[in-house]
């Protein structure tokens, strides 16, 4: 019982935080306090209602960079420690079943156990994976803590810096914004498709 009134409370927060997003936003940004934009960060990374990109970007556009940087890895990343621990106390028994079940995903949540690091690492850094995703399938296999979270802060470095970089450059120049975005993503394309590369080789 306590497991679906926890899942009942986050679909509440989930639903809320949707409903008010924009004027979350627009609170956040008329108030300016740093415990009220990682708060803020942190719930926009917990529920993601709006694409965590696009709210990395309008916090470089607002604060700049480094502000922005800060609080939305500092944010992203206490809202993966936070979905982790849900995940790995709550659901694991259930999801552990689950995923026993699916023939496809043995091979890989061996692999994800054996090399847990990397396994965090490389998920982080290619933009095709979902990062709750990430959050809930490390807490329910035998990922440890402190290997998820170090994992976790470096992963989320390079996207987090590059986004909020774009937003703030979009204030003077538009086009130079699209084109950091461009770039990252074609650089993402490349990592993505050597990976697969790799592993049909390896298979």
């Amino acid at each position: 019982m306590q497991k679906w009134l926890w899942l009942l409370v986050y679909v509440l927060l989930a639903g809320v935080t949707f409903i008010y997003r924009y004027e979350l936003l627009a609170w956040a940004d008329d108030h300016q306090s740093i415990p009220l934009l990682l708060s803020m960060a942190t719930l926009f990374a917990l529920v993601p209602v709006i694409p965590y990109k696009v709210v990395i970007i309008a916090f470089g556009y607002s604060y700049g960079m480094t502000m922005a940087a800060w609080i939305c890895w500092l944010g992203t990343t206490l809202a993966a420690i936070l979905v982790y621990v849900g995940a790995r106390t709550i659901f694991r028994q259930q999801a552990r079943v689950y995923l026993e079940r699916i023939r496809g995903l043995n091979r890989f949540t061996a692999w994800m156990e054996a090399h847990p690091f990397m396994g965090v690492m490389t998920m982080r850094l290619l933009p095709v994976v979902p990062q709750m995703a990430v959050n809930i399938y490390a807490g329910i296999t035998f990922t440890p803590f402190w290997v998820f979270m170090v994992a976790t802060a470096i992963g989320k470095m390079p996207a987090i810096f590059v986004f909020a970089y774009a937003g703030a450059q979009a204030g003077s120049s538009i086009w130079l914004s699209l084109g950091i975005l461009a770039g990252y993503m074609i650089v993402m394309a490349m990592i993505f498709l050597l990976f697969r590369y790799r592993s049909r080789k390896k298979a």
